[in-house]
This record gives C-alpha cells, structure tokens and sequence, in this order.
C-alpha cells in the first residue's frame, strides 16, 4: 500500500504578512506590559503602594508574564511554520477583537451611565471657585505626613489631623459633581459650633467614609444622625488608619466627652496603619497613655502650617491631577483593559496583615472612652469590591474577632444595610467602585440610629438640627 505524503499548500503571501504583523505587534504589546509594569514597580499611581508586597508582587508577575509572552511571540515568529503561523495569528486577532470589544462595551456603558459628569480636575474646581471669589483649599489629609512624621514649625514637629479650618474645601468626584463642603472650626466636615464638652452625644473616627466621601455636607453619615436627632461630630479624614483614629480619639473626642464613639472600619485600614507606624508621633499615642499634640487649642497654628504646605505644594497638586486625569481618559481605559481586569479583580492590591497592633490600639480606645463613661462601638463597612467580585474580604474574621474579644459592640454594616438589600449595587456611585453614594450612608446612619436605640441608649442633650 503507497503512502500519500500530505503537503499543506504555503498560504497567500498577504495572509503570512499579516500573520507575521500579528505576532510583531504581540511581542510589542507584551514587551510594554512588562515594562510598564517595571515601572510602576517604583512610581506606583498611588504613593502609599511604593514598597507594598501585594503590589509589588502583582507588577513582578504582570511584568513576568509580559516578558514571557514577548518571548514566545518572538520564538514563533522565527521558528513556527507559515500555515501555523496564519492560524494562530486569526485567533490572536479574533480573541483580541473580543476582549477589546467587551472592553469598549463596557467602557461605554459606564460613560452612559456618568452622564452628566464633571470632568475637571479638583484643582481646576478650585480656580473656578477663586475666580467666583470664593477662596477655596485643596482638602489636605493627615495621610500625606505619614512618612515625613507630621510638618514642621517654629515650635517643632506637629502632627495635624484636620485640614484647614473654617474654610471652603472640594471632596472627591465619584457622582459626578464635586462636593463643596464648609469645614469646621477644625477643620472637619461638620456644621461649626459643635464642640461642647459633654453636650456632644457621639464621635465618628474613621477614615473617608466617616469624613463624608463623596457626597454634599448634610448627606454623610454624622449628617444623617443629625437629622435623626443625634448630637454627632465626625473627626475623621480620608486616609486616615486606626493610628490615626486613635490619635483623633484623643485629640477631639477626649475634650468632648461624648457618650457615644463609633469607630468606623474599612477593610483597607490595616494596610494604613503599617505605614502610620513609621510615624514616632503617631506612635506615642499608642505608646504614652498621656501623650496629647493638645490640636484642638492649637487651631491657628495650624491654619498656618497648612496654608504653607498647600502654597508649596499646590504645583505638584496641579501635576498629579493632570497625571490622573490622563489615566481616565476612555481611550487609555480601554488600552489597559480597565473594566475588564476590575471585573475579574485583576488589579494591584496591597497586602493587609493582621497584628496585634490593631488590637492594642482598639482596646486603648475602649480604654480611653471607658474613662469618660462613654461606650465605643465597632462599625463594620464592607467595600464595593465585597459584592462585585463575590469575594469577602480577608480580613474581616480577624477584624469582628478582635472587637468582639474585647467586648466591643458590633455593628455589622454588611449584614443590617447591604445583605437584605434588593439591589445593593444601586448604593455605590453609578452602580460602580467607590464610597457609598447619599442613599448608602443614609441607610449606614439609619442602621447604627436603631442598634443604638435597641440598646436602650438614651440621649437628654438638645438635638442640633
């Protein structure tokens, strides 16, 4: 019996070009993905990634892959036959077109939805509010000090914890407007006039959610309890970590004495506390059981260096804001598979550990209210990416663990706010990442007015409407 010998028939010479194209531009494309994420290695988007593992272990892969895959293409561009060539060139093309596609429809969905939408920076906000006549300031955040141990003065190194008072100030965009808030005679999102020793009923600390993240003034959290007849001040800043919680705690919850502490967690918060550490300021208030900066008497001090920092770095401001704005635009979104990979969670996240700091400084808290016979309570706030990736978060057992161990109240927010919710997703900004819109903390503040209710506790002060 003769054996046929089978020749495939070469391909026309168009289809080996662009074959041939096809894999030049995967090794190109595969070539930048590494090199950006070698770069970003060392100039993370966010500062406070610089030196995280979990980052730094997302760019390491993304970039060994990229390198990897460069490779391959390399190799079969020299290497594999043309007809192999031609056929794997036609599902490269085809599995781009399908996820670019995806991309670009999930992109424009979410232009759709923004629609209308400010597009400025915050500092282009902030000279239109100037040229108005409004003298308005970028919202400084306590963060921003961590690693530099507070700022300098004349009578040495302080720590603030506010930015700066009685003054106007712009919070993020994640609504489509910007909202322009009044702070507070310490520079807080509250109305003034609040600060009475044993007149306030409760004290927020927390990070940006307790600050008011990105709604108008009268729609946070501490503005809700307000309108539930609550006499609440929220002392917390966008950033902050449970250092700084506790160093707020101090500084303005100890001269006010309130009944109430809510201490407001986010999952993200141990990820800020290990760079709060680096602080030898920050550290004494877990440190030293005296140790007070005395912050709420020196206000004008304050005012002073803050106004100075945001002088000088009001240019680096101005470029950075343009440098994210870049990373907005819908054309560099879909390049880099924005939606996509957030949908799939395949993004850069730090690493959160547990430790033993966290409990210490949450019982020194306890300890410190206890003091004033006030009660604290432990406000659990689930993030977005809890309900869009299906995934809990990891460190939630150690969180509500720890609270519990130390007989702290627990309000979970998951459980009374977002699990029986009918369409939970409707309570984030655009159905999309971010803080909770105006409805979200309105339901926040709603679920903590009634467990404060169902545990019999019971105000006599007069309510500040």
């Amino acid at each position: 019996m003769i054996k046929e010998i089978v020749k495939f028939k070469e391909p026309p010479k168009l289809a080996i070009k662009f074959a041939n194209m096809v894999f030049v531009l995967g090794i190109l494309f595969c070539a930048l993905i590494a090199a950006y994420a070698a770069y970003r290695i060392f100039n993370p988007i966010y500062s406070y990634f610089l030196g995280d593992r979990g980052t730094e272990k997302f760019y390491i892969i993304s970039m060994l892959c990229g390198g990897v895959c460069a490779a391959l293409f390399g190799l079969g561009l020299k290497r594999l036959s043309n007809n192999l060539k031609v056929n794997l060139s036609l599902l490269f093309f085809m599995a781009g077109i399908a996820v670019y596609g995806f991309e670009t429809y999930l992109e424009l969905k979410s232009s759709q939805m923004r629609v209308p939408y400010d597009m400025r920076t915050r500092m282009e906000v902030l000279d239109d509010l100037r040229d108005s006549g409004v003298e308005a300031f970028p919202n400084v955040y306590p963060k921003l000090f961590r690693k530099s141990n507070g700022l300098a003065t004349n009578k040495g190194r302080i720590y603030t914890l506010g930015t700066i008072s009685n003054s106007t100030i712009i919070l993020k965009n994640e609504s489509g407007y910007y909202p322009v808030i009044e702070t507070d005679e310490h520079g807080f999102n509250n109305p003034k006039g609040l600060y009475e020793e044993n007149k306030v009923d409760i004290v927020l600390t927390g990070d940006s959610y307790a600050e008011g993240y990105s709604v108008h003034s009268d729609e946070s959290i501490s503005a809700v309890l307000r309108q539930l007849d609550f006499n609440a001040i929220s002392v917390g800043k966008g950033g902050n970590g449970p250092l700084m919680e506790l160093a707020a705690l101090k500084e303005y919850a100890e001269p006010l004495k309130p009944k109430i502490v809510l201490w407001l967690y986010f999952v993200n918060d141990l990820n800020d506390l290990k760079i709060e550490m680096q602080s030898s300021i920050l550290k004494k208030y877990l440190n030293e059981d005296d140790y007070s900066q005395n912050l709420i008497s020196r206000q004008e001090e304050i005012d002073g260096v803050l106004r100075n920092y945001v002088h000088v770095e009001r240019i680096k401001i101005r470029e950075l804001e343009e440098k994210k704005k870049l990373s907005i635009i819908p054309a560099m979104k879909i390049l880099k598979l924005y939606n996509l990979r957030k949908r799939i969670n395949l993004t850069p996240s730090p690493i959160s550990t547990p430790t033993p700091i966290f409990r210490d400084i949450l019982s020194k808290s306890k300890q410190m209210v206890s003091e004033w016979d006030g009660e604290i309570y432990f406000v659990y706030l689930p993030s977005f990416e809890r309900y869009y990736t299906g995934n809990e978060h990891t460190n939630r057992d150690f969180v509500m663990q720890t609270a519990t161990e130390l007989d702290i109240p627990i309000i979970d927010i998951h459980s009374e706010v977002f699990a029986p919710h009918p369409d939970l997703l409707s309570l984030f900004p655009f159905r999309m990442g971010g803080h909770y819109n105006a409805e979200g903390y309105r339901l926040v503040a709603e679920a903590i007015s009634k467990k404060l209710k169902d545990d019999g506790i019971i105000f006599t002060t007069e309510p500040n409407n």
